[in-house]
């Protein structure tokens, strides 16, 4: 687009000189006396210029600016700028959202002004000193309010006045899968049928030569009564009963099909929420589909208590008690409600200020905040949460020049809240376990945690069945210490057989969690928890409820579960440096009452790079102890993985060389080395090929070649995958992506997260144009797209890249901000200017050039630009004709109008634009 350049020459009034000395600009340079060269101008015509007096002049109109409130940006939104009588320039106009936007104390306005939605609310209404700076070159609103007018908020506060609802949509997510497989073995195999049922009601469905029950170490062997399986909990429990095929020998070859379809299905209305997760599995040998309903739930949010309420199926929270499956209702408070800097764990840090100070917040020497305090007692308690903590190192700088500072201990555990904040839950419901398979109690369960001051938070909570089945109680506190953060908490539950006696027990449970910064080391989570023989949870009364009616028995000894007796797990990362690298380390240990196996697993790593090469090596044992193994049972496992980039360090799609080698006591030697990256204009497309050689032992080997190819399109996720071994062959194809439909109709998406908040993105004839914040969606051939991973509660910046549409399209908004609740669809409006580009070469009657400068009307008398340099004007027009007027005094010889006329054909588009020859007559 043309660009007018202006210069101006002051020229002093009789009786005034321009000497160096002269004080001040305004003395200089008065605003009646300006004028411009006519060697800039391009005529010997003055032009009317007034509008440039003052400097950068705001018109009258609509302009889409970035909003700046005490040098902080707000947002970036359309400001309407309204004349002011007897004023040179036009003054900007808030309505009241945008003043609860920009932090105002609307308590503190007009109430007439403040709740008048159609009211032109000016800066000087909010306070006398408040003023307001329009750049129009930058399309910057900078605003200044004092700070008494403003409320005092925690940092990354959202008035819940902006949180946006959306508006009623119908979602459809989708997950389509299907899998083939052609096996070809020689030898000795064992095939089983029928099922399988765990003491704890567990089940594996064991058809054909398919599927096996998972034995020791991860073998497939076949299973009878008093051997053991893999539980529905992930330990291993005796099987109750089960009809098996024996071992059968001989080659055989088998070949399947099987197709997956995941549906996330959803429906906002009014606020509320409403959700269902189906599945449907389709195998080819048994020829039957199987459709199941995972779950159903509507759910809507409380803002006066920044909770969510959900009727449906569910889990509890389990942050205090385990989580358990339930179908009913719960009302929990909601974190993402609260601001950023409220969220997590993190100290108040209080302090004293001699004079008008400056205040670090450091961490690691890390800047974490700085603020400026008066004289005096000062606090800050928005800081944000850093992970599991590192003490903070606050300092103080004096006005005098003096410095002196303190130390804050800062470490996490999950139970530790900030000071003033609470967490709870209420649930009231039926447990909801598939697999039980008779009496499913009602219970209720009630959680709270208390952030008392910056190092105690108190907890507790209750759970009850409707019937005398189970009772517990727990009382907890977390503690921040120098030496660590620290949660203790007791639990003691009662569980009441029918014609069976009483168990009355307890456990305790202990975390800890430490950040070292100057060692670099993070003691992440370290847990221990101790049951006694007669504690248990809700979920082993109840399982254990069930099988005693399903084996017709009171007596408790007939009935044996995996209690837990003892828990610990520990996290340990040490990190060394950028030049050397990482190391970890993961270890748990469990034990169990009468006389289960026990367990105990630890893992070791190290990662590192150098230059642009990643390496990695990891090293773990596995041993369990128990009846089943005759003592004690071990399993070794260690590998290496290294990875090299395939090209310059500026290459934007480099492939990536990978290579590994692991060794498994059980499983056998595995190496591999493949090839993977992307392509395409925006690295839409993605590959990786590989080849393996397994050692299994016993004279067993497996060598495999595999590749697969994705496509992230705009409106889906389309995958494929092929492997082939000497064994085996398999095929599989995949496709995930969604739908919403709205107002303006059906609308595709290459992926949709039903529990996050969508935008609806309306941009009219924009087609092509990419929704820069969701991946590779684009807006379609009726101006619609999706905006997907919204954050809830929080403002978003939705932003358009105009590459890709047509050059007849103009973008008047490319960015646009909202703060919707979860789960949310939100409209939101792009405007958009269509019609052909033309830039118009005209001259005057007499071949004289327009004067640079001179205003351009369109045929509804809106202006619609300035004249450039040579006469040039950049028009957007929709009509193959038309008339435009040019102006430059009010004269009638200062007057004249263009009749344009395009070609029919493809013209003379250089740059993607028409230009044409006219006269302004």
């Amino acid at each position: 687009m043309p660009v007018a350049v202006f210069a101006a020459r002051a020229e002093a009034p009789a009786g005034t000189s321009l000497e160096p000395a002269t004080p001040t600009l305004p003395a200089m340079v008065a605003p009646g006396i300006v004028e411009f060269s006519p060697a800039f101008t391009g005529s010997s015509q003055s032009v009317d210029v007034s509008r440039f007096e003052k400097g950068n002049p705001v018109l009258p109109g609509s302009y889409n600016v970035d909003l700046f409130v005490n040098d902080g940006r707000v947002a970036r939104k359309n400001i309407l700028f309204r004349a002011i009588a007897g004023g040179q320039v036009a003054q900007p106009c808030f309505d009241y959202a945008t003043l609860v936007q920009m932090g105002v104390d609307t308590a503190r306005l007009d109430p007439q002004v403040a709740h008048a939605q159609s009211t032109c609310i000016n800066i000087k209404d909010v306070s006398p000193d408040a003023t307001a700076s329009m750049d129009v070159g930058q399309l910057r609103l900078d605003v200044s309010i004092p700070q008494e007018s403003l409320r005092r908020q925690a940092r990354g506060y959202v008035s819940p006045d902006l949180w946006d609802q959306g508006k009623a949509a119908f979602l459809l997510g989708y997950n389509f899968n299907a899998y083939s497989l052609d096996q070809s073995y020689s030898g000795s195999r064992t095939q089983a049928g029928g099922t399988a049922v765990g003491i704890d009601g567990s089940q594996v469905q064991v058809q054909g030569s398919q599927y096996y029950t998972p034995g020791p170490g991860g073998n497939y062997v076949p299973s009878a009564t008093g051997d053991y399986m893999l539980g529905t909990h992930g330990q291993y429990v005796p099987v109750q009963r089960g009809t098996f095929v024996p071992m059968q020998r001989g080659g055989y070859s088998s070949n399947d099909i099987n197709a997956y379809l995941g549906l996330n299905l959803g429906i906002n209305v009014m606020g509320w929420r409403i959700r269902s997760q189906e599945t449907t599995q389709w195998d080819q040998r048994t020829g039957r589909t199987q459709w199941t309903n995972i779950n159903t739930t509507a759910t809507h949010d409380i803002t006066r208590w920044k909770a969510q309420f959900t009727v449906g199926d569910g889990y509890t929270q389990g942050v205090v008690f385990d989580t358990t499956p339930f179908r009913g209702i719960t009302l929990y408070s909601d974190d993402r409600m609260l601001p950023d800097s409220q969220q997590g764990y993190a100290p108040v840090v209080r302090g004293t200020a001699n004079t008008q100070a400056r205040v670090e917040v450091r961490q690691s020497g890390n800047l974490l905040y700085q603020t400026t305090v008066a004289p005096g007692a000062f606090v800050i308690n928005d800081l944000y949460a850093t992970g599991y903590g590192g003490d903070l190192t606050v300092t103080v700088f004096e006005a005098d020049g003096s410095v002196h500072g303190f130390l804050v201990p800062y470490s996490a555990v999950p139970m530790l809240l900030r000071p003033g904040i609470s967490r709870w839950a209420i649930t009231d419901g039926q447990v909801h376990n598939t697999a039980l398979r008779n009496d499913k109690p009602y219970f209720v369960e009630g959680t709270y945690q208390r952030g008392i001051n910056n190092g105690l938070t108190l907890y507790g909570g209750a759970q009850s069945t409707y019937r005398n089945l189970y009772h517990a109680y727990l009382g907890g506190a977390a503690i921040n210490t120098p030496i660590g953060a620290f949660a203790l908490d007791v639990t003691h539950s009662n569980t009441t057989f029918k014609g069976a006696t009483s168990l009355s027990g307890y456990s305790t449970r202990v975390s800890y969690s430490k950040v070292i910064p100057s060692a670099g080391t993070t003691f992440a989570l370290a847990s221990y928890r101790y049951s006694n023989g007669n504690f248990l949870s809700l979920s082993d009364a109840v399982i254990t409820q069930d099988l005693m009616a399903s084996m017709h028995t009171s007596k408790l000894d007939a009935v044996s579960l995996m209690r837990s007796k003892q828990r610990l797990n520990v996290t340990v990362n040490q990190n060394f440096g950028d030049r050397y690298g990482q190391l970890y380390f993961n270890g748990s240990r469990n034990t169990y009452w009468q006389g289960m196996p026990s367990a105990t697993t630890y893992q070791l790593g190290y990662n590192n790079s150098y230059r642009r090469v990643s390496f990695g090596i990891t090293a773990g044992r596995t041993y369990t102890t128990g009846p089943m193994y005759n003592g004690s049972h071990y399993d070794n496992q260690f590998g290496v993985n290294l990875s090299i980039p395939l090209g310059g360090p500026s290459s934007r799609s480099a492939p990536m060389l990978q290579f590994s080698a692991m060794h498994d006591d059980v499983m056998g030697d595995s190496d591999r080395a493949g090839v993977s990256g992307t392509f395409g204009k925006d690295n839409q497309f993605n590959y990786g090929a590989s080849a393996s050689y397994s050692d299994y032992g016993n004279r067993r080997s497996q060598t495999t070649g595999s590749g697969n190819l994705g496509w992230q399109a705009p409106y889906a996720s389309l995958n494929g995958s092929y492997s082939y071994s000497n064994h085996y062959q398999q095929a599989s194809v995949s496709a995930a992506g969604g739908a919403v439909v709205h107002g303006g109709g059906i609308t595709l998406a290459p992926q949709l997260d039903l529990n996050s908040a969508i935008g609806v993105i309306e941009a009219p004839d924009a087609r092509g144009a990419r929704v820069s914040s969701s991946g590779q969606a684009t807006v379609d051939g009726r101006g619609y797209a999706v905006a997907t991973n919204l954050m809830p509660y929080r403002m978003n910046d939705v932003t358009l890249d105009p590459v890709g549409t047509s050059i007849d399209v103009e973008l008047q908004t490319t960015r646009l901000q909202t703060a919707p609740r979860v789960g949310a669809v939100v409209p939101l409006k792009f405007a958009t200017l269509s019609g052909r580009a033309v830039l118009i070469r005209a001259t005057q009657a007499d071949g004289k050039a327009i004067p640079l400068g001179a205003e351009v009307f369109d045929a509804g008398g809106q202006s619609a630009g300035i004249v450039g340099q040579g006469g040039q004007l950049f028009v957007r027009t929709a009509d193959a004709s038309g008339v435009l007027d040019v102006r430059w005094g009010n004269d009638a010889g200062k007057q004249c109008r263009v009749n344009y006329q395009l070609p029919t054909g493809a013209g003379d588009r250089r740059s993607g634009m028409e230009i044409i020859d006219a006269i302004c007559r």
